[in-house]
This record gives C-alpha cells, structure tokens and sequence, in this order.
C-alpha cells in the first residue's frame, strides 16, 4: 500500500466515525521523518477512542508506535511515513499544528494516483 493510499484510507475511516476538521499535511519536500500528517479532532475522549478503533481495525497497516492512548487529548499513531494525529477540540487548537504546517495542507484529491 503506498502513503497516499493509507492517508486516503485514513482519512475516510476518520469521517465515517464522524472525524472533523480532518487535514492532510504533505512533508514530501520537508526534511521530516515522514512524508505525511493526518490530522483530525474528536468531540470527545470516548469519540477519541472510537476513532483510533476504527483506524487500528480498517488499515491493513499496523502502527509503529502510538502515543496518548490513556489521555486522549492528542493521540499520535505512527504508520512510518504517515502519522495520524488524533486531538480533542482544545489540545488541537493549543497546539495548533495546522498553522504551523499551513503552507503544506493539501486537500484529498490531489493524493489521487
């Protein structure tokens, strides 16, 4: 499977549990261990967890590593070249990852191959 394919995939399992404001960060011309963020939000700690289920179960990749499992305020799960980043409505604006990575968002359908 190739990094747009699971960033694709990642990113519809994250609407169809009902994700929000999912955003996809291209690193391919950054120099960064992986070639893409997903970042999305859950409503809640326990939307949080559904969403990392759903990732875990549907992705025929296995993470790497993850982080924030017991929190669930900002819930990382590292596939290699592609990292999910799952946040709470306040952890995500805190850290606000999306303007710090705003001139590399790209939408969905320039990972068409």
């Amino acid at each position: 499977m190739t990094d747009r394919e699971l960033v694709r995939q990642a990113v519809e399992i994250i609407s169809q549990k009902k994700g929000e404001e999912s955003v996809i960060v291209d690193l391919g011309d950054v120099s960064m261990p992986a070639s893409y963020f997903v970042i999305a939000e859950a409503d809640n700690p326990v939307h949080a967890k559904a969403l990392v289920t759903a990732l875990r179960e549907q992705l025929p990749e296995t993470p790497l590593h993850s982080e924030g499992l017991a929190e669930r305020k900002w819930i990382v799960l590292d596939y290699g070249d592609v990292v999910v980043h799952i946040f709470d409505r306040e952890a995500r604006a805190f850290y606000d990852l999306d303007s710090l990575w705003a001139d590399h968002i790209v939408a969905l359908a320039t990972l068409a191959e």
